[in-house]
């Protein structure tokens, strides 16, 4: 009976403790109310503040938007203290204060890349752009409508782009992964009139019919075949798969769902390497269409060669940061998760005359995915930046990029990192450098 007893306690604690994902398409709020739930509920078989951090850790990273865990990870700083109460001594209490500090954190640096990100969705690269939006982010974090409105705005006025239908300016774009300037990337787009009530987080996703094969995306085609064509032609970008959603690059990395999304004609300034993939809405993705235009005459884009930090020493959060590739070749046929892999600054970090980091100083990065080519499909390698050394002080940064080899006679080619690849990172929270 004993033995009985003790296998049932153990089973109850094993599902209460069970962290539980919500449904795709669940809006965000409802996500942050669902995971508080089970926290609350798992909350009542903890016995230190150490095992309710990690639970709280846990299932805020089975949500499914930046924006839920942002609001998750708010409701449950309340819960550590009401936990700290309960237990009703000093050292939890400090624990407990201790415990919402990190979560706040986690929390405003969740906040810095959903900004960010839905920054580069739209195609804007623009520094001051960028900080203006982590700024406003950072001050304004539960007037999410006001905020989104903001940033709508901002990402409009930055782009090019009017929020009331009318043709937007064009913007230059490099392209070329040599120079791998992410903020190179241009693509002037022509904006739908309620483009501004879009929000930051995408809505629930609609129940959408499925036409022809559901495991196939068809590859997305471009009504401007490549080859040399004149400053100010324009590309539109479509897909035969019914509700296919569009993203591209012009930066020689492999677009995701992370990339700026198509929303009209791509007008053409430069000499411009156009990466597109297709997302169904069953989530499978397209074949990559690539395609290089060349324009006669046009001028070689000047990189910016150096991060100019503020009077205040501080280097504030969205702060674009350019690095480059290093060392040897990194191949995805011989490539592994964890190789080392050498990336340092292209691009020096000053205050005043001073130069706090030089170019050519060592970023912290890892690779996280790298697959070989199997027959037909391509190879794959994936890196992330996390963070760089400036005068001593360990600042941390946020980005990353995806390389997909092309295909060939024979099937798949591998994806190759070339040395002088560049790309670019963000600042992920203001630091003080000086």
């Amino acid at each position: 009976m004993k033995i009985f007893s003790a296998f049932v306690l153990a089973a109850v604690t094993a599902v209460s403790y069970a962290q539980v994902a919500p449904a795709p398409g669940t809006p965000p709020a409802a996500q942050a109310q669902q995971a508080m739930a089970f926290a609350q509920a798992q909350s009542m078989m903890m016995t230190n503040q150490a095992q309710l951090q990690g639970m709280i850790a846990a299932q805020a990273a089975m949500l499914h938007t930046t924006q839920a865990r942002s609001m998750f990870l708010t409701q449950a700083a309340s819960l550590q203290a009401q936990f700290a109460t309960k237990q009703g001594s000093m050292f939890a209490a400090q624990t407990a204060i201790s415990a919402m500090q990190h979560s706040l954190a986690l929390q405003r640096q969740l906040q810095v890349q959903s900004t960010i990100l839905s920054m580069r969705g739209r195609g804007v690269e623009s520094a001051s752009a960028i900080q203006e939006a982590v700024l406003l982010a950072s001050l304004d974090p539960i007037k999410l409508s006001r905020r989104n409105a903001m940033l709508h705005a901002l990402a409009a006025q930055a782009s090019g782009q009017t929020t009331s239908g009318a043709t937007p300016s064009s913007q230059a774009s490099s392209g070329q992964a040599s120079s791998g300037q992410n903020s190179s990337q241009t693509a002037a787009q022509a904006q739908s009139p309620d483009a501004a009530a879009l929000p930051v987080e995408p809505p629930p996703m609609m129940i959408r019919p499925t036409f022809g094969n559901a495991l196939s995306v068809e590859k997305p085609t471009l009504s401007l075949a490549a080859g040399t064509v004149s400053a100010g032609s324009k590309v539109s970008i479509r897909s035969e798969t019914h509700y296919a959603t569009l993203y591209y690059t012009t930066n020689g990395w492999t677009p995701t769902t992370q990339s700026a999304k198509y929303t009209g004609p791509i007008t053409i300034n430069s000499t411009t390497h156009l990466e597109v993939i297709a997302v169904g809405p069953n989530f499978v993705r397209s074949e990559v269409e690539r395609a290089d235009y060349q324009v006669p005459g046009s001028p070689t884009p000047v990189l910016e060669s150096t991060v100019t930090v503020p009077e205040d020493g501080t280097l504030r959060a969205g702060t674009p940061v350019r690095v480059v590739f290093a060392g040897k070749e990194i191949d995805s046929e011989s490539a592994a998760v964890g190789d080392e892999i050498t990336i340092v600054l292209d691009e020096q970090v000053k205050l005043g005359e001073t130069v706090l980091a030089p170019k050519g100083a060592s970023v912290n990065a890892s690779l996280t995915y790298a697959d070989p080519s199997h027959r037909s499909a391509p190879g794959d390698l994936v890196f992330e930046i996390h963070s760089v050394e400036i005068a001593g002080k360990h600042v941390p940064l946020f980005g990353g990029e995806t390389l997909e080899g092309g295909k060939g006679a024979l099937g798949g080619k591998n994806a190759k990192i070339k040395p002088g690849m560049t790309a670019m990172a963000f600042v992920a929270a203001d630091t003080v450098v000086k």
